[in-house]
């Protein structure tokens, strides 16, 4: 058994619609809350951070001074022509709505490919070390269902708030206990 903890990068400006795989800045808020996550994250004794290539968690997982792991398969799910366009303002989104783990937006890609290479990502990087995951929310839920025996399409029933927290003993895939999810830090 070794702990994993998940975390969600910090607000970003733009709300409302999806981002995917566009790298927005973070929000004022987020950087106004990073130093508190940052001192909460040092004091848990991980031993490495893995985060997505996307500067909303790449930069904070460089920031916390750990060994840091790039791994693209860790991005949220691409959203193509959708990215930062509202919801309210995308009538094509509804098919997203009807079908969110097969239906897969111009241009972007399913919820099932998105899971299944954050996954892939995670099974390939972890080791016995106690580990911290700074990514999406997308690929989070997905990494936190398979470790839970969660079917996929269950996973996009996990919230997931900016900044959300979550640790979990982790044995094998399909086999994990979770200490808690989405507690707010910073």
């Amino acid at each position: 058994m070794s702990p994993l903890y998940l975390l969600r990068h910090g607000p970003l400006s733009v709300s409302g619609a999806p981002i995917g795989w566009r790298d927005d800045p973070p929000s004022v808020e987020a950087e106004r809350r990073w130093p508190a996550v940052r001192e909460h994250l040092r004091g848990l004794g991980l031993a490495r951070v893995l985060s997505s290539d996307l500067a909303r968690s790449r930069v904070p997982a460089a920031d916390l001074g750990l060994p840091h792991e790039v791994l693209r398969a860790l991005r949220e799910q691409s959203f193509g022509a959708w990215e930062g366009v509202a919801w309210s303002d995308n009538p094509e989104a509804a098919v997203i709505y009807a079908d969110p783990v097969t239906a897969a937006p111009p241009g972007g890609e399913a919820y099932k490919t998105c899971a299944a290479r954050a996954i892939a990502a995670a099974i390939a990087a972890l080791d016995d070390r106690p580990t911290l995951i700074l990514a999406h929310a997308g690929s989070l839920r997905a990494i936190l269902a398979a470790w839970l025996g969660l079917p996929i399409p269950r996973a996009l029933d996990l919230a997931w708030d900016p900044y959300g927290f979550t640790c979990l003993d982790r044995y094998d895939i399909g086999r994990g206990v979770l200490r808690f999810h989405n507690r707010q830090i910073g």
